[in-house]
């Protein structure tokens, strides 16, 4: 019993020095570091909820803050980067202590290690070191959260626990957006719609999104076990409806790849389901394209994907062709990890005033990671 009110008594006493740290020095480094302190110590205790926590604050962590030089995707990339520490610092300690290696390990580790190795690699044939240098740590902490989600996620209890974790968060966001967009339907197409909504423009929003319909869709076509088959049906809905607000057409396109593959993996005993489907997706579709205004905005939406009038596609062609130019300058090595953000520069006489979405990118991740890391 006494126990039980000192660890409350404890955590009150902490929040309350932490409370106290951020009044009186707000003006220095001090609240930063005793923030990455509790963080390190909260993560060291619960490695498994710090995982669940930060898919949970997913969602609603795709807008950045940018503190002098540094750009950080709050909350989930400082909570990442105390995971992957403390992850090492424990290997490190079984290392040297020479604890027994777990059976089960990661199976993509040195492949992994050596893309790491070329992202960092990569930096000497870059205009900028430090940048890159930076960009590179921030990639390899993301890698590394792979390693630490399979450490994590053991068994199908764990399994089962992320997932009770990350979708309902993951509906929320949807739903949310989908609330915005509806609310200003008349922009719904335009990235200035999801001013007010979790994700920053409709690209980050469908894959997001797409992901999630995905994983429903596979569940309710493949696994025949028992499981709550209502549940799984309105997380279903609830992704499809949020699929259908979407304006992407790299969405529309992988999504429709995507899928036509997953039904051609069903096998002939369940033809029903497949036709089911298709026949529920045509119908929705029908419907869709018979709403005020929707038909037009759809197809000339596809019909620009090849219109050379347009400066999205102008502005496209460029970062493409700056990418080979890239390339072909440092086939072995590239120009460095985030180069590409750093040499780019738009032409104002072929796109004119247009500022486009993805203004540090080549709008292509394989030609962006060929000019910047080469064919190492």
């Amino acid at each position: 019993m006494f126990l039980k009110h000192a660890k409350r008594i404890l955590l009150f006493l902490i929040c309350l020095a932490f409370g106290g740290i951020i009044g009186s020095y707000s003006d220095t480094p001090l609240p930063l570091l005793s923030l990455l302190v509790v963080t390190g110590a909260f993560v060291f205790l619960g490695m498994e909820i710090a995982v669940y926590l930060l898919l949970i604050a997913l969602p609603f962590s795709f807008r950045y803050i940018l503190p002098g030089r540094f750009e950080i995707q709050t909350p989930t990339e400082p909570l990442l980067g105390m995971l992957v520490a403390v992850y090492c610092a424990e290997k490190i300690v079984d290392r040297v202590l020479q604890k027994e290696r777990p059976e089960n390990t990661f199976p993509f580790l040195v492949p992994l290690c050596a893309y790491i190795f070329v992202t960092f690699l990569s930096g000497i044939n870059t205009p900028d070191l430090f940048g890159t240098f930076k960009g590179a740590l921030r990639a390899t902490v993301y890698m590394l959260f792979s390693v630490i989600v399979y450490a994590v996620i053991q068994n199908r209890a764990t399994l089962k626990r992320l997932f009770i974790a990350i979708f309902p968060s993951a509906a929320v966001a949807v739903i949310w957006t989908v609330i915005v967009l509806i609310y200003r339907i008349d922009a719904w197409q335009w990235t200035s719609a999801y001013r007010s909504a979790p994700f920053t423009n409709y690209s980050v929003y469908g894959a997001f999104t797409a992901i999630f319909f995905l994983i429903c869709l596979s569940r309710l076509l493949f696994d025949n076990s028992t499981y709550d088959r209502v549940l799984w049906t309105a997380w279903f809905v609830c992704f499809s409806v949020g699929l259908l607000m979407c304006f992407s057409r790299g969405v529309w396109l992988s999504v429709i790849v995507t899928v036509g593959f997953i039904l051609l993996q069903l096998g002939r005993g369940v033809t029903h389901k497949k036709i089911l489907f298709m026949g529920a997706a045509c119908l929705i579709l029908l419907v869709c394209l018979n709403l005020p205004g929707v038909y037009n905005i759809i197809i000339e939406r596809v019909s620009s994907a090849v219109d050379i009038s347009y400066a999205s596609n102008r502005a496209r062609l460029l970062r493409w062709g700056q990418a080979v130019v890239m390339f072909l300058e440092n086939p072995i090595l590239g120009k460095g990890y985030g180069a590409f953000a750093m040499l780019y520069e738009e032409d104002v006489a072929l796109v004119g005033s247009y500022t486009a979405q993805y203004q540090l990118g080549a709008h292509s991740e394989y030609l962006q990671v060929m000019a910047e890391l080469g064919i190492v």
